[in-house]
């Protein structure tokens, strides 16, 4: 059984990318808005975890949570 078997889409991955960016920036950029370390920071391994994700195609989330957006088990 392959544990780290690809649960994300192409979409999914997209979008998880592009939220993970915005969010990254804007922690970089405008952290003097957020104004709570503590926040700023789980943004940041939020951002960071999703980015992890969104490369290697694989969500643990979704593992737990029995989804699968990618079509590659469609034939």
């Amino acid at each position: 059984m392959n544990l780290l078997k690809a649960n994300c889409g192409n979409v999914d991955r997209i979008i998880r990318a592009l939220l993970s960016v915005a969010l990254l920036l804007y922690c970089v950029f405008f952290w003097e808005s957020i104004g709570d370390v503590f926040l700023q920071s789980i943004i940041l391994i939020f951002s960071i975890l999703n980015l992890i994700s969104t490369t290697i195609g694989w969500c643990p989330i979704y593992q737990l949570a029995n989804i699968n957006t990618c079509k590659s088990d469609f034939k």
